[in-house]
C-alpha cells in the first residue's frame, strides 16, 4: 500500500450532463475510489430551446437519488448558472445565488456538501466574503490565488490529471468530467494517465470529509 493519499476532484457535473461514464470507469479501477464532484445546480444550456424539453422537476429528483446512492461521490457547489463572471459580484448577489443553489438542492433532496468552486475560478473579494459567511470551504486556483478575506476555509489542488503527480504525500487532483472550454484535464481524456500513476490499491479521501 501506498503512503500517498488522493483526494480527486472534477468540474462541470450535473443532471444532463455527459462525462458521468469516464467516472464509473475510474470506480471499476480502485477499490477505495472517492472522488468530489462540483456540480451546477442550473446550467445555462438548459434555457437553450432544444434542451428545455428535457429538463424536469421529476427526472431532476430521480437524478438526485440515483447520485444520494453513491457514497463514493461528494457534491460540492460549482456556481449556479456556471455563466462567464457570475460570483464575480457584489455579496448580496452572491448570497443570493449560493442560497438558490441550496434551495434547489434541497427542493430534489440532493445531497451536498459546503464546498465551493466558482466558476472558471472567478471570484470576487465580496463574493468570497459571502461564501465565508455561509460557511463554506472554497477552491482557489494555485496558478492564479486571489486575496482570501481571513477566516475563510481554502482549498487549492496540486496536480491537474494531465500532469505528472508531484512528490507530495496528500495529492489533491483536478479536472473536469468533459472536455469543454479548451481544458485538457477532462477524465476521459486523461484515464491513462491517472490509472498510470495512482497505484490500483490508493487511499483515497474526499476534499471535504467530517
Amino acid at each position: 500500500m501506498q503512503d500517498k493519499i488522493y483526494s480527486l476532484d472534477a468540474d462541470d457535473f450535473g443532471f444532463l450532463l455527459p462525462g458521468f461514464d469516464d467516472i464509473l470507469r475510474l470506480k471499476q479501477h480502485y477499490d477505495d475510489f472517492k472522488i468530489t464532484l462540483f456540480t451546477i445546480p442550473l446550467p445555462n444550456q438548459f434555457f437553450y430551446s432544444n434542451n428545455a424539453k428535457h429538463f424536469k422537476g421529476d427526472k431532476y429528483k430521480e437524478w438526485a437519488k440515483i447520485m444520494n446512492g453513491y457514497d463514493w461521490l461528494q457534491i460540492g457547489l460549482h456556481g449556479f448558472f456556471h455563466t462567464l463572471g457570475e460570483f464575480d459580484c457584489n455579496y448580496y448577489k452572491a448570497i443570493d445565488m449560493i442560497t438558490a443553489a441550496e434551495n434547489l438542492f434541497k427542493n430534489i433532496d440532493l445531497k451536498y456538501e459546503k464546498i465551493f468552486r466558482a466558476p472558471y475560478w472567478q471570484y470576487s473579494y465580496e463574493a468570497l466574503n459571502a461564501l465565508k459567511d455561509k460557511g463554506y470551504t472554497v477552491c482557489i486556483n494555485p496558478e492564479y490565488p486571489v486575496a482570501a478575506p481571513e477566516g475563510l476555509k481554502v482549498y487549492k489542488h496540486n496536480w491537474s490529471f494531465e500532469k505528472k503527480i508531484p512528490k507530495e504525500k496528500w495529492i489533491k487532483g483536478h479536472g473536469h468530467i468533459f472536455e469543454t472550454g479548451g481544458s485538457t484535464n477532462a477524465i476521459g481524456a486523461c484515464l491513462g494517465n491517472i490509472t498510470k500513476q495512482i497505484p490500483q490499491d490508493a487511499k483515497f479521501k474526499f476534499i471535504y470529509e467530517k
